[in-house]
């Protein structure tokens, strides 16, 4: 992730499995940045079938480029709530310091632009073809 590239479909596929299997995705579930491969796509379907399911909708979200560089490098992280908070509404009275609880605020790797911008070619690469899917 960290290089800018995609989980291994393997790793992706069988947490995806795994989370279906349990109770409460029974009567219905939201599945949000999966699949991101052809490869997944096939496997999903099977994971399906399996399970006697299939899928109602597919929502593709257009967003221009400059704006996700943008709003994914205005993340930062706060090291003591955990949680991830977007510069653009929640502007800290301290620049790099929790407002909640003074933990430091850290901007993760892949949320630097230039991870970003890797992150858009191998989107570009390997989940645009699911359009066609």
């Amino acid at each position: 992730m960290n290089d800018g590239k995609l989980v291994p479909d393997e790793v992706t596929i069988n947490m995806v499995r795994a989370r279906l299997a349990e109770p409460d995705a029974s009567d219905g579930f939201l599945l949000d940045g999966f699949p991101r491969t052809v490869p997944q796509a096939v496997e999903l379907d099977k994971i399906l079938a399996d399970f006697g399911s299939q899928l109602d909708i597919v929502l593709e979200l257009v967003v221009d480029n400059d704006e996700v560089i943008r709003r994914l490098s205005g993340r930062r992280n706060c090291r003591g709530l955990r949680q991830d908070l977007a510069l653009e509404f929640d502007v800290p009275t301290h620049e790099g310091i929790c407002d909640r609880c003074g933990g430091e605020l850290y901007q993760r790797d892949d949320d630097k632009p230039e991870t970003i911008a890797k992150r858009l070619v191998e989107y570009a690469d390997k989940t645009a073809p699911l359009i066609e899917f």
